[in-house]
């Protein structure tokens, strides 16, 4: 089986947040699946390819494009943008797409509402050539919503809903599946995102004790309007004022902006409430320092209008760090299910402020968390046994149309 993943930005595209951290951890588990199978007595896989733009926000990677490179195990083929917006109009792209799209067996589709994605399934339907679209959360209702009465949302009312009609989805939770219910069950399936976790142990800083005042919080992730920064300090404001017990709150704010402007604004927040000093702007991390950031925090918190999946919980779960989410973020069901983190309502401030308490007072609950969540996590989200289950649904949609689940 060859596998094509076409997605409109790739590593080291880290402006775009999760989504290019799981699209490429996806892609290089399952070539690691495929050098790890005896192909004598099994073809589940024989290539991974990736078709990609050289996007990276108003800006493009430097980059060697229009021709195959190896990006850490995987073959990555980067076509330069006509446009330098979330449109990512690539002619090269969806020329060797065209010339190509019957030679594989799989073809993925990442995100919705730019014309990589939208020409790139158009060309497979057109093709004859089966397409699963994964839509990371594009779907949602606080998308369309947001979208309403715009071109996008005509276009998605009388264009985008045939187009994935004929195709197959790829959901990455429940949540998601609830909110895109005109397709039919035997089209769809519900996987995690895959991502690299630590398999290293993190230098933990010495743990404070429980006389010590500071409580540490962290959030890390991209930083857009949905992700609910201003419920966040508006909470740590009240929590601020109305504190009897004197605990003093301390945010972690790592991640960075695709506007500016956005950015600007929070920090215009921050200063105008007096909270410079609690909060830090870390800006972006990765790797080691990403987690070791995460590890030596109390806890992380992310209050989203809308996440279908949200990367960075599991990723702060696998250090032993609890969590707090809204009721809109993907994994919270999770969550509650293996009760390892706290959920609040979505832009609430009062239920933000209530939830945070809870967990400060919770000091049993958060050190069993701390003891249980990195093996919970490594369990329920090993990269070998994903990708086998997503090649498994792929060669399942390529030999019948029976219910893909």
């Amino acid at each position: 089986m060859n596998i094509l993943h076409i997605t409109p930005s790739y590593k080291p595209a880290y402006i775009y947040g999760g989504t290019t951290v799981s699209i490429s951890r996806l892609c290089e588990a399952q070539a690691d699946f495929m050098n790890n199978q005896d192909n004598r007595n099994n073809e589940s896989i024989n290539k991974v390819t990736v078709y990609t733009t050289t996007a990276n926000g108003t800006e493009e990677l430097d980059i060697k494009n229009n021709t195959p490179i190896l990006v850490d195990g995987v073959e990555v083929w980067y076509f330069s943008r006509q446009t330098k917006d979330h449109t990512h109009f690539s002619i090269r792209l969806l020329k060797k797409l065209f010339q190509t799209a019957q030679n594989f067996d799989a073809i993925h589709v990442h995100s919705w509402w730019n014309t990589v994605a939208v020409f790139s399934v158009l060309i497979c339907i057109w093709k004859g050539v089966k397409v699963i679209v994964a839509p990371r959360g594009m779907l949602g209702e606080y998308t369309l919503q947001s979208q309403k009465k715009s071109p996008k949302s005509i276009f998605h009312k009388f264009i985008g809903k045939k187009l994935l009609k004929k195709s197959y989805l790829h959901l990455t939770a429940q949540i998601e599946r609830d909110e895109v219910d005109y397709i039919k069950d035997n089209r769809v399936f519900v996987l995690p995102n895959l991502l690299s976790l630590p398999t290293n142990k993190l230098k933990i800083k010495t743990q404070k004790t429980e006389s010590s005042n500071t409580f540490k919080l962290v959030f890390m992730s991209r930083i857009h309007h949905k992700k609910g920064l201003e419920i966040l300090f508006e909470a740590m404001l009240q929590f601020e004022n109305n504190n009897d017990s004197k605990i003093n709150l301390q945010l972690d704010l790592i991640g960075k902006s695709e506007s500016v402007e956005y950015q600007n604004a929070l920090k215009k927040i921050i200063h105008q409430n007096n909270l410079k000093d609690k909060v830090n702007w870390v800006g972006w991390l990765e790797g080691s320092q990403k987690f070791e950031c995460l590890a030596n925090s109390d806890l992380f918190v992310l209050p989203s209008f809308n996440e279908n999946f949200a990367n960075v919980v599991i990723e702060c779960l696998s250090t032993g760090t609890p969590v707090l989410v809204s009721d809109k973020v993907g994994l919270a069901s999770y969550v509650k299910e293996k009760e390892l983190g706290w959920v609040c309502k979505t832009n609430d401030v009062v239920s933000l402020l209530q939830t945070l308490q809870t967990v400060i007072d919770d000091k049993m609950k958060r050190k069993n968390i701390r003891q249980t969540a990195p093996h919970i996590i490594q369990n329920d989200f090993s990269s070998q046994k994903l990708a086998q289950k997503y090649i498994e649904i792929y060669q399942r949609i390529k030999d019948t149309n029976q219910t893909v689940r």
